[in-house]
């Protein structure tokens, strides 16, 4: 238990980071509460597409920015699609249609990490990754079941309490 968990927090909306984490955490920094939690140290680094007003908390941040734009989002972002999707929005088979198309935020924010040399080289340094928001997911997800990383989770709320039962006892994750 000398070495610190190494926790990386995933952000994959364009929403500043530090609004998600002060509305999940209250006051805390990730740090301090995951720190808590699991009783041990922690050590929490920063993965979001939007960059972060302050760095309260985080050992290192990654603003992801591929050098190579994917061919999809290039495409995407030349084309006007606000208004089919706000008209596909209105129905739970539009929403379906839209989270399985190429301009879901899940599949824009992985194809950006997978794009991003030094995106990934932090990633895999992980012992656990939290997809702070609902884009990120699919990015852990990826990870997780590639065996790139040990633990995946998703939400900081319930990363507390995961971190509690998990890792306060021990230095390693239970199965």
């Amino acid at each position: 238990m000398d070495k610190p968990l190494n926790v990386v927090l995933l952000v994959g909306s364009p929403t500043p980071p530090d609004e998600l984490i002060r509305s999940a955490l209250g006051g805390s920094a990730p740090k301090a509460a995951l720190s808590r939690a699991a009783g041990r140290d922690v050590s929490v680094s920063l993965l979001s597409l939007a960059a972060p007003t302050t760095l309260d908390g985080f050992a290192s941040s990654h603003v992801v920015s591929p050098a190579n734009i994917p061919v999809m989002d290039r495409v995407a972002g030349k084309l006007s699609l606000d208004r089919a999707a706000t008209a596909l929005k209105a129905s739970p088979l539009g929403r379906l249609l839209l989270s399985l198309g190429p301009t879901d935020p899940s599949r824009v924010f992985w194809r950006a990490v997978r794009a991003d040399p030094k995106a990934l080289a932090l990633l895999r340094t992980a012992d656990v990754l939290l997809a702070g928001d609902l884009p990120a997911v699919r990015t852990a997800w990826h990870l997780l079941h590639s065996k790139q990383v040990p633990a995946a989770f998703f939400g900081l709320q319930a990363a507390e309490k995961v971190f509690a039962a998990r890792y306060a006892t021990s230095g390693r994750a239970k199965a």
